[in-house]
């Protein structure tokens, strides 16, 4: 009995680790070391009709980071952020230093559960 317990235990913790987003507790961990402001600019605002039938407001925008490269990024916002941007405008970002490539912009959606996990490594 034992061993079918510790069997069972075994494959119940095995599932849950399997579970977890590991793209959101890698880039929380490379903020962890540390974030850098800068200001990007927005160089197109557009809509995105997903297979769910939710429309998607999305704005694609560049930033230079520390080492003068130019990088891309895409952010989700919620329609009342979105509607205030328009190709040219300027916006804050925060990129992770040791992984510039890993930026946000204040408003982004976010999965509830990185919201969650960036309150807690705080």
């Amino acid at each position: 009995m034992r061993f079918l317990t510790g069997i069972g235990a075994i494959a119940l913790i095995i599932l849950i680790f399997s579970q977890l987003p590991y793209e959101i507790l890698r880039e929380e961990r490379f903020r962890l070391y540390g974030e850098t402001r800068t200001t990007g600019i927005v160089t197109q605002v557009r809509t995105d009709t997903g297979a769910t039938d939710n429309e998607k407001f999305l704005i694609d925008y560049k930033y230079l980071d520390q080492d003068g490269i130019v990088r891309y990024a895409t952010a989700p916002l919620p329609k009342d952020i979105w509607v205030r941007f328009k190709p040219g405008n300027r916006l804050d970002v925060l990129y992770v230093r040791s992984h510039p490539d890993l930026s946000r912009v204040g408003g982004e959606i976010e999965p509830q559960f990185q919201l969650w996990l960036r309150k807690i490594l705080q």
